[in-house]
């Protein structure tokens, strides 16, 4: 159980909260991936004020103990995935392969201008509109990134599928026997603006990794150009 605060210790209340929570995780009273109390339950539970406990919360949130979720609460950090940077594999695949549960929410499906160097990849004429799909990709609820692929009008026929909590590589290639072989990776580290830092649940500002990837089919094609902004205390890669 968590210690209670001492009222005449010198140590601040919000160090004490703070260093009560870290051995509450640490010792496994709040397991990885698990809601903590909120701040009103906090507050209560300590009879201190809500500036106190969000002290206390976001010290352990800059160490990583703690993942902060917009409009759904604050969670125990899970362990980080482990994400290789060669060959192909689906975020659904990674998560599934890791004992997570994948989810996937779509911001936008539609037919938009796209900026000419992308344009030239993908072989597309001055006058086409490229599609482009938007996600926010959760494992075990909690968003990890924000993704957006975009790909030449022939794939007009994926605005019309359902992608929420669907993989679009397993639909590419169960629907319409297409799939990934290779890719080309650049990789550079970003900061979160206001709708980003939004859509994933941290700070504006907040560090996060771009990976930009040309992917090339099974017909020796590139046909799609993928942008993920990941927040990176989720996910370790290995090369």
């Amino acid at each position: 159980m968590m210690e209670q605060p001492d009222s005449k210790s010198a140590k601040p209340l919000y160090k004490q909260l703070e260093a009560s929570l870290k051995e509450a995780i640490l010792c496994g009273e709040y397991q990885p991936g698990q809601q903590i109390p909120t701040e009103n339950e906090l507050s209560a539970q300590w009879e201190v004020s809500r500036v106190t406990v969000r002290k206390a919360l976001d010290a352990l949130t800059r160490e990583n103990l703690l993942t902060r979720v917009s409009g759904k609460g604050t969670f125990v950090s899970s362990e980080k995935f482990q994400r290789s940077m060669t060959g192909i594999m689906s975020f659904t695949e990674l998560c599934q392969s890791q004992g997570r549960r994948p989810g996937s929410r779509t911001i936008k499906s539609v037919f938009e201008s796209i900026d000419d160097e992308t344009r030239c990849l993908l072989g597309m004429t001055a006058e086409e509109k490229a599609v482009v799909i938007e996600r926010i990709r959760y494992a075990d609820d909690i968003p990890v990134s924000l993704e957006t692929v975009q790909m030449p009008p022939r794939f007009a026929f994926l605005l019309q599928e359902e992608l929420n909590n669907q993989s679009l590589y397993e639909c590419l290639r169960e629907k319409y026997g297409l799939w990934f072989t290779h890719s080309r990776k650049m990789i550079e580290l970003v900061y979160a603006n206001f709708e980003v830092s939004h859509y994933l649940g941290v700070a504006e500002r907040y560090p996060l990794i771009l990976i930009k990837s040309e992917m090339i089919d099974n017909k020796g094609e590139l046909s799609c150009v993928s942008r993920q902004l990941i927040v990176g205390d989720k996910i370790r890669f290995t090369v």
